[in-house]
């Protein structure tokens, strides 16, 4: 253990930042000073920070929310929590009612796209992050929500929703109009879709974008994602949620419209989002999360909303032409010394008049390692040694700011200008010591920054959020241990050993945890530390599900955890994990009721239509409505149900029986089955059984009753244990048994009907 320890403390002092106020943290929902007042009179919330987002620039960021006003607002901020309001960037009613303004730094100059009251896009320009931005383009449709990608070549594409998903055109360079066709990207969220954003991070591109309705709790973020360009069909997930709270109650809800951007750490990325205050506007507030990628996979931990630690600066930085802060100047140039490492990060912001840039980013061989552009051409050189040299696309008017990125570990090379690719060299050899941009006649500086990680190494380091769920590879001790590909998208699983995982756990309480581990390590066991000290022990069991599954997930018992700061450790004696998931746990309470006692109404949600008749004893659903009727808590894990109901007849939608239910949300204009969790759907020849997350069912089982033909009653005896669910007949006759290898671990139970009439008339539960 003390080992363990030291082995800890070091990691700890190496996390980027660590010497620079860490103490300091966050807290989602955050107001932003100068955020937009309330719209309607007699209204008491700020219609505050909507569709909030943010693009880095000279090492600062800029945050542009929607308007509800004639001009758009403009906030800047080094480390995206501090804020300060740098009052409007457009003029008069050039965009009244600004929907979702996004700005890309391209050629130059500034170009912001946004859509006023939802109407069509428009394109403006500025020659400042801060505006003025005035209109280059009229309006040229394309519904909503636009959002700009550049291409390594320099060609400038623009992504936006068209009906159920999200489509890409590029745009003209001197009309900024689009050209060509409407690109289908396949991302969708089975009803309205929208708030579109896309990144990479090495090979892979992630596409993000929101669904259902901006007034719904149940408003989500999902992903997709590919390799080879940024054009075409994106690959999504069953599971394609990144972000999502529609808890009944809490008040954390709404979650959407994301913006992703590189962390002030340079290595990280992080993603904004608004959640819904009120309907009034209607009004929402900051959030901010950091986001994850495991091969082709994007996650976050959260969302959060209680203290998590603010993000890292980069290990040196400062601006040449204001606070030089970690790095010197003299006659030859500005520098600075760095531990030396085969794995950085580094950033470094000019504007040529003439002149040539040159960074000085390191060593190979005793040699230094520069890379040189005048605007033309980039060239990588080792001493007198030219590596690579490749033309630059067009840049724009002299005298403008750009960046100069780099990426490297031990296996490959990247280098940027404004997020364009322009160099990929394989087994660099290159080692960062002293870094510094030379300087020269007719080039100037600005923002220079190296952290000693490179292509999300630091998500190793970074905190996990508990409740939450993260990828098991992304431990403190990775390195020591080994790893393995799994899955289409060429996610890492590990071989565990001993891994170690700083977490944030947000509130005290009893929480189970969800392994995704291999079926071949059935019977190894599993212990899990806290802070050193033993929590529980665990043993994989035997995944006896009909359909293969090379993972599997389960569930352990709970444990108690302390609010606050931990050490979370995991031994599994070489079992292969891929992801660990933690959930706040509540025992089922056990009832039986037939719907006659008025006092039972208190102890269930109904959302829609769903009603109880007192004198008849039932729990009923209007006919060609929906509703639901809502049991227990979402940490209620393992229980039994005996149901008695009518044999639903009338309509033409579904009807019957909901278990493991979480974020479920109803609301007019969204997915009409807004929730996650199994959905049995009953008739007059039996039922089936689906897996639903919010309009996208799964694997579907029929069994067919044929007793139920005839009849106006049936009855039900279902058991939610583990990963298994069994369905049987009241005389023990089982109809369907199954295990599923990707369960819903936990949940609510109760009722549903969608365009059919469901009665219940008895209802018994306890807990297993």
């Amino acid at each position: 253990m003390k080992k363990w320890m030291i082995i800890l403390l070091v990691t700890a002092l190496m996390l980027p930042g660590a010497a620079m106020g860490e103490e300091r943290t966050y807290q989602n929902p955050m107001t932003v000073p100068g955020q937009h007042a309330p719209i309607n009179s007699g209204t008491t919330d700020d219609y505050g920070i909507g569709d909030p987002f943010i693009m880095r620039y000279n090492g600062r960021y800029y945050l542009y929310p929607s308007s509800c006003e004639e001009r758009v607002r403009v906030f800047e901020s080094v480390n995206l929590i501090d804020w300060e309001y740098k009052g409007y960037c457009t003029v008069h009613d050039d965009v009244y009612f600004a929907y979702a303004p996004e700005v890309v730094y391209w050629q130059g100059d500034f170009y912001m796209v946004t859509s006023p009251s939802g109407n069509g896009h428009y394109i403006l320009k500025s020659e400042s992050p801060l505006g003025p931005f005035l209109p280059v383009t009229g309006n040229f449709g394309y519904s909503i929500d636009g959002s700009f990608f550049v291409k390594d070549d320099g060609q400038l594409l623009l992504l936006f929703p068209n009906g159920q998903s999200i489509h890409q055109t590029e745009l003209d360079e001197k009309t900024m109009l689009p050209i060509g066709g409407k690109i289908n990207t396949g991302a969708t969220l089975k009803h309205w879709t929208e708030g579109p954003g896309l990144f990479r991070r090495g090979e892979w591109y992630y596409l993000t974008f929101t669904g259902n309705h901006v007034c719904s709790t149940g408003y989500q973020v999902a992903w997709a994602s590919k390799k080879g360009g940024p054009l075409g069909n994106f690959n999504q997930n069953a599971d394609s949620t990144l972000l999502i709270n529609s808890v009944f109650g809490d008040d954390f809800h709404g979650l959407g419209h994301s913006s992703n951007f590189i962390g002030p750490d340079m290595d990280s990325y992080y993603t904004a989002y608004h959640n819904l205050v009120s309907l009034a506007g209607p009004a929402r507030r900051y959030n901010l999360d950091r986001l994850f990628t495991n091969g082709g996979l994007l996650y976050t931990t959260g969302p959060t909303n209680f203290s998590m630690p603010l993000p890292n600066m980069p290990d040196v930085y400062g601006w040449m032409d204001g606070d030089k802060g970690h790095f010197a100047e003299n006659e030859q140039g500005y520098f600075a010394s760095v531990p030396a490492a085969s794995r950085f990060t580094q950033e470094c912001n000019f504007a040529l008049t003439g002149g040539m840039a040159i960074w000085q980013l390191g060593e190979k061989d005793e040699k230094t390692v520069q890379l040189i552009t005048d605007g033309n051409t980039l060239t990588l050189m080792q001493g007198d040694q030219q590596l690579a040299s490749v033309k630059v696309p067009v840049l724009g008017q002299p005298g403008r700011n750009h960046t100069l990125r780099i990426e490297c570990t031990d296996e490959i090379f990247y280098a940027y200008i404004d997020s364009m690719r322009l160099i990929t060299l394989k087994n660099p050899g290159f080692t960062a010591k002293e870094i510094g941009a030379l300087k020269g006649e007719g080039v100037s500086y600005s923002f220079l920054g190296c952290t000693a990680q490179a292509l999300g190494s630091s998500d190793d380091l970074a905190v996990k959020a508990i409740p939450g769920s993260f990828q098991a590879v992304h431990a403190l001790n990775r390195g020591e241990m080994e790893e393995m590909i799994v899955g289409k998208q060429e996610e890492k699983a590990l071989l565990m050993t001993r891994a170690a995982y700083p977490v944030q756990v947000g509130a005290e309480g009893l929480y189970c945890f969800d392994f995704t581990v291999s079926p071949q390590d059935a019977g190894k066991r599993i212990t899990l530390y806290l802070d050193g000290e033993a929590l529980m022990e665990t043993i994989i069991p035997a995944y006896t599900g009909k359909r293969k599954a090379d993972l599997f997930t389960f569930t352990t018992a709970p444990v108690s955890l302390t609010q606050g700061s931990h050490t979370l450790e995991i031994a599994a004696e070489g079992a292969l994990m891929k992801e660990i998931t933690a959930f706040l746990f509540q025992e089922t309470v056990a009832f039986d009721s037939d719907f006659t006692k008025k006092a039972f109404r208190q102890t269930y949600l109904t959302y829609g239509n769903f009603s109880q008749t007192n004198t008849k004893g039932i729990l009923k659903n209007k006919a060609n409505k929906s509703g639901f009727a809502l049991f227990g808590q979402e940490g209620n894990t393992d229980y039994e149900m005996y149901v008695r109901f009518e044999i639903p007849a009338n309509g033409l939608g579904n009807s019957g029986i909901i278990l493991r239910v979480t974020d479920l949300s109803w609301y007019d204009a969204q997915v009409e089955e807004s929730f996650f969790g199994y959905s049995l759907s009953l008739s007059k020849i039996g039922l089936n059984v689906r897996r639903i997350r919010y309009g996208a069912a799964g694997n579907t089982d029929f069994v067919s009753v044929p007793a139920w033909k005839d009849a106006k009653e049936g009855e039900l005896i279902i058991r939610a244990q583990g990963s298994r669910i069994t369905i049987s007949l009241p005389d023990g006759k089982e109809l369907l048994s199954f295990e599923d290898a990707d369960p819903f671990t936990h949940g609510k139970f109760g009722f549903f009907s969608t365009g059919k009439e469901l009665t219940v008339l008895e209802l018994n539960v306890k807990p297993l």
